[in-house]
Order: C-alpha cells, then structure tokens, then sequence
C-alpha cells in the first residue's frame, strides 16, 4: 500500500514513517504541502496522512486536491482536538482525524479500515 505522509515535524515525519514502513507500506513524505503536491502529480497513492497545519498552508485544503487527483483514502494526524476542528476535517474530506500525540495502534487501524469511515 502505497502512503503519502505529509509532516513538516522532521522527527515525527520520521518515526512514522519508519513505524508505516514496518507495516509493510511503501511510504513517500512530504514536509509541506508544496512537496505533497508535486508527489500527487508524481504518483498514486492509497493513503494520505497529513498534518493540518503545515508551514506553506492547511492540510484541510490538501485533503480537497488530493481527492479531486486521487482516490484516495485521507488521514489527519493533527494536535486541533475540539469536535468542531473534528468536523471541519470530515468536511474536508479526511476520512479518519487522530489527535496527537499519534497512538500508532489506532494508525494502523484507520490504515486498514474501509475508506469513507471517520475514525476518531
């Protein structure tokens, strides 16, 4: 399964992607949402992981492009934790929103579970 992370965290974008890459998935990582978009161009994706506040903008807005490009499934690891912030994610098309810090269990469950299905 081929994963799109976008973290602009160097050691968070790295721990995940290592633990993402011992599931077996083939992870590519992006830092901003300039790169995630020149990656979605580049190639197919089944996941994308994304952070909602990145340097260059909002992985609300990210998750929208990448629906459109793709058909994907969309997972926000983020540290906006209120109900509201929650919908305003579904809203954007993310699938799954986790709260940081990332229990990496539940992950790996949202990774696996059917797409169009919020996870909290």
């Amino acid at each position: 399964m081929r994963v799109l992370l976008v973290e602009d965290h160097n050691d968070t974008r790295v721990v995940l992607r290592t633990l993402l890459d011992r599931c077996g998935c083939r992870t590519v990582t992006a830092k901003n949402i300039r790169e995630a978009r020149i990656r979605l161009e580049e190639m197919r994706f089944e996941i994308l992981i994304a952070d909602l506040s990145l340097p260059d903008g909002d992985g609300l807005e990210l998750a929208r492009e990448a629906k459109k490009l793709q058909p994907l499934k969309a997972i926000a690891v983020t540290g906006r934790t209120s109900e509201e912030e929650r919908a305003i994610g579904v809203g954007a098309g993310f699938d799954c929103y986790l709260t940081k810090p990332i229990d990496f269990h539940e992950l790996r469950q949202a990774i696996r579970s059917p797409a169009n299905r919020v996870a909290e």
